[in-house]
C-alpha cells in the first residue's frame, strides 16, 4: 500500500469522525435536556472561529473535501448553540447577546460583499487567538462550575482526532502552516477539555457526598 492510498483512508477516516464528532453530545442534550455546565460562549465563539475557516477555505479556493471536515462541525455547532438557547435555564447575558449579534453582522458583512478576499485571509492569521479564547472559556466555566455532567466526553475525543486530521491535511496535502498549526494547537486545547470532562463528571456528586460525610 503506497503512500498516497495511506493519506486517502486516513483522510476518510478523519472526515467520518468529524461527521459525527457532536452528534454524542446532540444526543444527550436531547435525552436529559440539560445543559448545565456546557459553555454557551465557548461554544459561540467557536462556531465564530469554524466559519471564519470555512470562509478562508472557500476564498482560497481550496477543494471542498479539504474543509468538508469543518463545514460538518460547524453545522453541529449550530445544532449546539440552538439546543443551548432553547434548554438554558438561566437568562443569556449582555455577552451572549453581542457574541450572537456579532456573529450575524459579520456573516450580513461576508454576504454583501463588505468585508473582501484579502480580509478573510487576513483574519484567518488570528482564529488560532480565537480558537485559543472559546477554548479558555470553556476550561474557565469547567473549573468554575466542577460539573461535566452534561458534557459528552465521546464528543471531545472525537473532536481532538479530527484535529490531527486536520494537521495531515494542512500538513501534508495543502502545505499550509497556518492552518496546519491552528489545527494543532486546537488539537491540544481540545485534549485538555478532555481531560476536565473526565475529571470532574461526577463533580457535583462527589461534593454532596463529602458534605454527607
Amino acid at each position: 500500500m503506497d503512500l498516497e492510498t495511506v493519506g486517502s483512508c486516513l483522510s476518510a477516516s478523519f472526515l467520518g469522525c468529524c461527521l459525527i464528532a457532536q452528534v454524542p453530545q446532540i444526543v444527550d442534550i436531547l435525552k436529559t435536556r440539560n445543559v448545565a455546565g456546557i459553555s454557551f460562549n465557548g461554544f459561540a465563539i467557536e462556531t465564530f472561529s469554524l466559519t471564519i475557516q470555512v470562509l478562508y477555505f472557500w476564498v482560497q479556493k481550496y477543494a471542498i473535501l479539504s474543509y468538508a471536515d469543518l463545514i460538518a462541525l460547524l453545522i453541529q455547532d449550530y445544532i449546539i448553540v440552538t439546543l443551548l438557547l432553547s434548554y438554558t435555564k438561566e437568562p443569556l447575558g449582555l455577552r451572549e447577546y453581542g457574541n450572537v449579534v456579532g456573529y450575524l453582522a459579520a456573516i450580513a458583512s461576508v454576504y454583501f460583499g463588505t468585508i473582501s478576499k484579502a480580509m478573510i485571509v487576513g483574519v484567518m492569521q488570528s482564529v488560532i487567538f480565537v480558537n485559543l479564547a472559546s477554548k479558555a472559556i470553556f476550561i474557565f466555566d469547567i473549573l468554575s462550575t466542577r460539573d461535566t455532567s452534561a458534557m459528552s466526553p465521546a464528543g471531545w475525543a472525537l473532536c481532538a482526532y479530527c484535529n490531527i486530521g486536520g494537521v495531515f491535511v494542512a500538513g501534508w496535502i495543502l502545505n499550509d502552516q497556518t492552518v496546519m498549526m491552528q489545527r494543532l494547537l486546537n488539537f491540544f486545547c481540545n485534549i485538555t477539555v478532555l481531560f476536565l470532562v473526565f475529571y470532574f463528571k461526577n463533580g457535583n456528586k462527589k461534593d454532596e457526598e463529602k458534605k454527607k460525610d
